[in-house]
């Protein structure tokens, strides 16, 4: 008979002790506190706050993203172009140097 009771009065354990940790969530579902507050807040007035504060968005981080790498490959063209002006350069005063001796 002893061990009848056991599984029983174990349920009961964990049921009180299931419902002794849901207590400080419901206590914080139910207090107001400044965070959220400050949540609601911000959640409403978000576009209002970027815009005042001149904050970078997710979109300005994209749109430089796309800038930097159109600069990098305008980069990558100008310094293959100046190669081709560096030989075109080195032709030209060999030329000049050609026709001095002359």
């Amino acid at each position: 008979m002893m061990f009848e009771n056991a599984p029983a009065e174990t349920a009961k354990k964990s049921s009180f002790k299931e419902s002794l940790m849901a207590i400080p969530g419901t206590i914080d579902a139910k207090l107001p506190t400044m965070d959220k507050s400050l949540d609601r807040y911000f959640d409403a007035h978000m576009s209002a706050i970027i815009s005042e504060w001149g904050l970078i968005t997710i979109h300005n981080l994209d749109d430089l993203d796309d800038r930097l790498d159109m600069v990098t490959t305008e980069i990558r063209n100008l310094e293959r172009g100046r190669d081709e002006i560096d030989k075109r350069a080195a032709a030209l005063e060999a030329g000049i140097r050609e026709l001095e001796v002359r």
